[in-house]
């Protein structure tokens, strides 16, 4: 069993539980203890750890013609976000697969935050460049999640069930993480 200080470390978010601060009300860091408590067992009420989005919802618009579609719950060390683009069809690019997994302090996707990595699964092997414009909607998605993490307070044990892209793929191979 890792120690919580391992943990800690293994997450690379020593910089978000500084950020974290005093200035969270008592109130909020329940509200957020429970929220993370809940994204370690697979998410909220709904099922997927919207906390991590908030205030973005299935259906929020996005820049670029693209819009959110869907969240799952955590599942093999991963939540995804599915979104959709409104004038490309699916076999078109018009669907973005964003797997949101913990990076372990060496980010690989094309966005992260503190803690998390945001992996486009295209089924590509990461040589081929992907649509600046997409790109952009990442980053901005990603600053949306970190502003969210930081919110959360310093109780980070919750999120230890996430795992890597790389440990995802040794775990569960890279043809079955769709």
């Amino acid at each position: 069993m890792e120690t919580r200080r391992r943990l800690l470390q293994k997450l690379g978010i020593g910089a978000a539980v500084a950020a974290a601060g005093a200035g969270i009300s008592r109130s909020a860091r329940a509200e957020h203890h429970r929220q993370l408590q809940a994204f370690a067992a697979g998410g909220d009420a709904t099922g997927a750890p919207w906390w991590l989005l908030r205030p973005l919802d299935v259906g929020t618009r996005l820049s670029d013609g693209w819009t959110i579609a869907a969240l799952t719950p955590v599942d093999r060390g991963a939540a995804v976000l599915e979104l959709h683009h409104d004038r490309r069809p699916a076999d078109a690019g018009g669907i973005a697969r964003v797997h949101l997994c913990a990076h372990g302090g060496k980010p690989r996707g094309l966005a992260h935050s503190q803690l998390f990595d945001l992996v486009l699964m295209d089924g590509g092997q990461g040589d081929q460049p992907t649509d600046p414009r997409l790109g952009r909607v990442l980053v901005g998605i990603a600053r949306r999640i970190r502003r969210n993490e930081v919110a959360a307070g310093g109780d980070l044990d919750s999120v230890s069930r996430m795992l890597t892209h790389a440990e995802r793929v040794a775990l569960y191979g890279p043809e079955t993480l769709t």
